[in-house]
Order: structure tokens, then sequence, then C-alpha cells
């Protein structure tokens, strides 16, 4: 089984075992719960609730099992992000750009080791980074990094090493410091009339999870988080995040 990252940080996902309280009456013991240590974010499988509330004695049990029909809706929507991995094609996108690797770290004013790193090794970063990295090399985000159901591996590029245009780097490096990244987020749900918390479950987090990303986090999200958010919206990524 392949291994499960938490949405949010990346963190490792473990199983821990809860009780349920129904009504102050029924109980259900030992019930599987995948949660994130780090993030304190719990996933309970809807059918199960589903079954719990349909044996309750509450007086609102049919508007609970309406929205939980929805939620397993939303659930179903996250099974399916699962099934994607992100992956990034910065090689890909400097070979056809004809520049370097030391060149990209020059205009973003970081180190070459961490260019290399998110490059290399497929590392994650923030979708700032990835909004810098895409305006730097004059592409669309979405020819730097994709959502992808098989990941491709072992990618060997021949990078063309070029003679930096100190001019132009420099310049991109000013412009990348004055632009930061605005998210859309909230509008995007009011446009489609979805609420936070059927995002919050089509993504597999808890709302004030989801909240922290929107309010909080901002241009800090993971860049497959903001891919999976995306997804899950039905729009493009720079519909929710951008570089302004």
């Amino acid at each position: 089984m392949a291994e499960r990252r938490c949405p949010v940080c990346g963190g490792e996902l473990v199983t821990v075992y809860k009780t349920f309280e129904v009504d102050g009456k029924d109980k259900v013991e030992n019930v599987p719960v995948i949660m994130c240590p780090k993030c304190n974010i719990s996933l309970v499988n809807t059918d199960l609730l589903i079954n719990i509330t349909e044996r309750s004695e509450l007086k609102n049990k049919d508007e609970i099992l309406e929205e939980l029909k929805k939620a397993k809706t939303d659930e179903e929507i996250r099974h399916v992000l699962e099934q994607y991995k992100f992956q990034n094609h910065i090689y890909e996108v400097l070979s056809k750009k004809g520049t370097s690797l030391k060149r990209l770290a020059n205009m973003l004013d970081v180190t070459d080791s961490y260019v290399y790193i998110l490059a290399k090794k497929n590392q994650s970063t923030n979708i700032k980074t990835a909004l810098k990295m895409a305006y730097a090399l004059d592409v669309d985000v979405n020819e730097l990094y994709t959502l992808e159901k098989e990941v491709k591996t072992n990618l060997k590029f021949d990078v063309i090493n070029k003679l930096t245009d100190e001019v132009h780097d420099n310049r991109i490096k000013k412009e990348l410091k004055k632009l930061d990244v605005n998210v859309y987020i909230e509008e995007v749900l009011k446009e489609k009339d979805i609420k936070k918390s059927q995002l919050a479950r089509r993504l597999g987090v808890a709302p004030q999870s989801l909240n922290k990303i929107i309010k909080v986090t901002k241009g800090n999200a993971r860049i497959e988080t903001a891919l999976k958010i995306a997804k899950a919206l039905d729009v493009d990524v720079n519909r929710i995040y951008k570089l302004e």
C-alpha cells in the first residue's frame, strides 16, 4: 500500500483508534481514524458515520444524513485526488529555455543547492516559490508542476549552461521582490456555490485546517496542496493563486 501523506504539511499519516458517541447514548469503540500527528487532522470513513447516525435516535437524523450523503460525494472526490501525485518539470523547462539551475537560483535569490534539490529530488515547495520560478522562466506554473496519476521517474536532461545575462536576471530578481501571492479560494467557492466544509472534505482536511491554508498559510501553501485545491474546485491553479 502506498504511503499516505498529510495534504497540509506533507507529514506521514498514522492510524489511531477512537470511540464515537451518538446523542450521549450509543458508543462505537475502536474506530480506525487516519490522522496527522503534526496538524491533528483526522479522516473518518463517511459510510461509518452514516451507519452510526441511522442507528441513532437523533431528532434531526434526516438532516444529518442528508449532509453526510453530500460528504460522501466529497469523499469520493478526495479518493480521486489521492490517486494523483505532484511532479515537477523544472529540468524540462530549463532545457527548453536553454538556461541553468545556477541562473534560475540567481534570479530567485536562493542557493544553487536549494534549486537543485527541488528539481532533482522532486522536492515540494510553496506556491509562492513555484509562481516566482514560473515568472523568472517566463512560463505558466502548470508547465513546472503537474498532478499525475503515474509519476515519471529517472528523467535525465542535459541542461545547457549559458553565460548569465546579469541585466536581465537582476531585473527579474528586483521584480520578484516586489511581488507577493494573493489567494482567491473564497471568491471561487462563492462563484461555484461550494461551502468551505465541502472543499475541506474533498481535500481530506479539517475545516480549521482549510481556513489556515486560506487565511494564515496563504502563499506558503505547498504546491501540491495548491494543485489539489484547484483540481477539487475544477479551476486552473492560477485562478486561486496569483502573483501580483
